[in-house]
């Protein structure tokens, strides 16, 4: 399948979910461009040292709070979705940028943010995509501080098919050990509306090869159990977890919000500090919309889940 199909009419934009036809929103309803200067973003740096790293994707985009801000801000790693085959940090739809004002929206509200492109399936495999969010993640970690930013206040967040990738690099440490660091510098985690959790699932798995995703991303129809399972976040949840924010839309497709739900009832059943949110009157593509806008729950409630937080607490 497709998955970018994408269109413009009228101020009508369709973001693409991941393993799910487009739906429709009304950008002049949804977007609300945040107000940030441009003297307060650092645009393209490259976050990796890997030797094939990709000159175009392999970069981020730093938005940094006003210098009024205390000294110390967190910051949120973002990573967008697209089906782990499409998408950037630049996406332009009906001339809203629409992961950039993630950006400039939580560096206005005090929080820096860095927003990453990553390689795309099926030009790199689904570990090479890992492997780009914890290089990104840990380019912050290393320099977040040069920029007034504290290294030890890291959320990493993603929508989509970018929650998924996001869950794997906090779950998961192998990724981050490669770059001789561990899940314990992130301080949260906040997977949204996120797919592919588990594709051991029947319900899952099943949705991503009714959707078109197995072909399209892998070119086979099916894929064996052992693939499934290792593909799958949710085998790595422990009570050493970071602290997760779970959310998802209450029109998300049923399965995303079951997925969502699993992932977080894991965690729980571990032990690991997690908070599951369903954002009433959201559905997939508007919850990206919504996390740029201070009236609306999704942005409420991970600014709260930010300076809630203790880092200190969180890597006991």
């Amino acid at each position: 399948m497709n998955v970018r199909r994408w269109f413009t009419l009228v101020a009508i934009v369709c973001i693409p979910p991941p393993m799910l036809h487009c739906s429709a929103i009304g950008v002049g309803l949804l977007y609300s461009k945040a107000d940030l200067p441009e003297s307060r973003i650092v645009r393209n740096v490259h976050y990796s040292e890997a030797p094939d790293s990709d000159p175009v994707l392999n970069r981020l985009d730093l938005f940094l709070p006003d210098g009024a801000e205390p000294e110390g801000w967190p910051t949120l790693v973002f990573v967008h979705g697209g089906s782990w085959n499409e998408g950037d940090k630049d996406l332009k739809v009906a001339g809203a940028d629409v992961y950039g004002n993630i950006g400039r929206f939580f560096a206005s509200h005090g929080i820096g943010a860095a927003i990453i492109s990553y390689r795309l399936l099926p030009h790199v495999d689904w570990k090479t995509q890992v492997a780009d969010v914890a290089s990104a993640t840990a380019w912050v970690h290393k320099h977040i501080r040069k920029y007034r930013g504290d290294p030890n206040a890291i959320f990493l967040a993603g929508h989509s098919a970018g929650a998924q990738i996001a869950s794997r690099v906090a779950l998961d440490p192998a990724f981050l050990n490669a770059l001789g660091l561990s899940p314990r510098i992130l301080c949260g985690v906040i997977p949204i509306s996120g797919i592919g959790y588990n594709f051991l699932n029947p319900e899952t798995y099943q949705f991503g090869k009714d959707e078109g995703a197995i072909e399209a991303n892998f070119h086979k129809e099916d894929l064996s159990r052992r693939q499934r399972k290792e593909m799958s976040p949710i085998f790595y949840v422990k009570e050493s977890s970071p602290p997760f924010l779970i959310l998802y839309a209450a029109h998300d497709p049923e399965e995303i919000r079951h997925a969502s739900q699993r992932l977080g009832h894991a965690l729980v059943a571990v032990g690991a500090r997690t908070q599951m949110v369903s954002i009433p009157r959201e559905g997939h593509a508007s919850m990206v919309l919504a996390l740029s806008h201070a009236d609306r729950m999704p942005a409420t409630a991970m600014m709260v889940f930010m300076r809630a937080s203790s880092c200190d607490e969180a890597r006991k």
